[in-house]
């Protein structure tokens, strides 16, 4: 008997865009991204948001946890921040926990939240 697959597999979690597509316009989604195209809109996501290397993001991000490698110009909020070497974050932060892996770095608005 085959499995068919649902809205509720763990293989429908991961939406994946592609190094050559752009998407214009917001994007809301129930669980991860993993973005190595341009997205120029807000992106909202129940899980995790990777912004890989070269990857751009013109537009707001909320998530549960948000990495980034790549470019993204917008506000951020997220429970977990984690910045990449080489990655470029223009815009206010808003999370409960950071990591920076970067050697120089400029964040001009920061707010750090007590989780409860």
């Amino acid at each position: 008997m085959k499995k068919g697959a649902s809205q509720d597999s763990t293989e429908m979690k991961q939406t994946i865009v592609l190094k050559d597509s752009e998407v214009e316009g917001n994007i809301i989604l129930p669980g991860d991204l993993c973005l190595f195209g341009k997205i120029s809109g807000n992106v909202t996501a129940k899980g995790r948001v990777e912004v890989k290397s070269g990857a751009v993001v013109t537009g707001n991000i909320s998530c549960m946890e948000l990495e980034i490698g790549g470019l993204v110009e917008g506000n951020v909020e997220t429970c977990f921040l984690i910045i990449e070497e080489n990655a470029v974050l223009k815009g206010d932060v808003r999370v409960r926990k950071l990591l920076v892996r970067a050697v120089e770095y400029d964040i001009k608005r920061l707010r750090l939240e007590r989780i409860k």
